[in-house]
């Protein structure tokens, strides 16, 4: 399915701008595509909900081309102000995939790769944070998603997190296997149960 998606004109294109920018940035998402597809297929998804997940999976950290590089590529910490920076890619992937007339769903999963469960701070909020708030009597008025968008949401946050802690990135060693599994455990344990249906990497992904 990924290769299939990888030729298609409407996708091509951007993800070559997404190669362009950041290699590493790249092979990190079609890590993400593959993790995210071996889980929603182990949860029922239909042929439609994944290929809109695998789209939305391949491109989720597109909104980074729209960030200033040097906090992308930023060898260690990020300051506050570069947090807030980095954390304006979720919502930025959006405008991009906004177009894609054949994926219309793509575009409302994507920036959801953050809505991490537990003690975490998600960004964009969470789709829990703003039912809160309209329930308080504020807040956003954006429409509910589906359930099955919002367990995809929640199965691509599982799949970019598990890649982001077994990775070797310049500014931290990979993590062992069973101590991300253990950890995912904790932080996210509605979908981690789909971790058994993925293989250990042989070594740490770049």
């Amino acid at each position: 399915m990924l290769a299939e998606l990888l030729a298609r004109p409407d996708l091509r294109p951007l993800m070559n701008r997404l190669k362009t920018f950041d290699g590493s940035t790249y092979r990190h998402c079609l890590r993400v595509a593959r993790f995210a597809l071996v889980f929603a297929r182990a949860d029922g998804f239909s042929p439609a909900q994944l290929r809109e997940l695998a789209v939305a999976s391949m491109l989720h950290d597109l909104g980074k081309i729209s960030v200033d590089p040097d906090v992308v590529r930023k060898p260690g910490p990020l300051d506050e102000a570069e947090r807030l920076e980095i954390r304006r890619h979720p919502a930025a992937a959006v405008d991009h995939l906004r177009g894609l007339e054949a994926f219309p769903d793509a575009h409302r999963i994507a920036p959801l790769h953050h809505e991490l469960q537990g003690p975490h701070v998600s960004y964009p909020r969470s789709g829990t944070e703003r039912r809160r708030e309209r329930k308080d009597g504020g807040g956003d008025r954006r429409r509910e998603l589906p359930a099955w968008m919002r367990r995809a949401g929640i199965i691509l946050a599982l799949a970019d997190r598990y890649d982001a802690l077994i990775s070797r990135r310049p500014y931290k060693d990979p993590w062992p296997d069973p101590e991300v599994r253990a950890t995912l455990g904790r932080e996210m344990p509605d979908v981690a149960p789909l971790l058994d249906h993925l293989r250990p990497p042989e070594r740490p992904p770049r």
